[in-house]
């Protein structure tokens, strides 16, 4: 795993978090977009890295 590829998992785990906080004080829209932006990010950044071996 490559650095870039790392940073963008541990800024997808941080936006998980931001939602989990956010739905523990009732900031719900927050938390729906956090979460997704979070989960968004998380597929592309493993789709990326493994770019190579979904062909073989």
């Amino acid at each position: 795993m490559n650095k870039t590829t790392l940073y963008v998992t541990i800024i997808a785990i941080i936006l998980m978090f931001v939602s989990l906080v956010s739905w523990i004080v009732n900031q719900m829209t927050f938390a729906i977009l956090s979460a997704n932006l979070g989960v968004l990010i998380l597929a592309v950044a493993v789709l990326w890295d493994n770019r190579n071996h979904l062909t073989k």
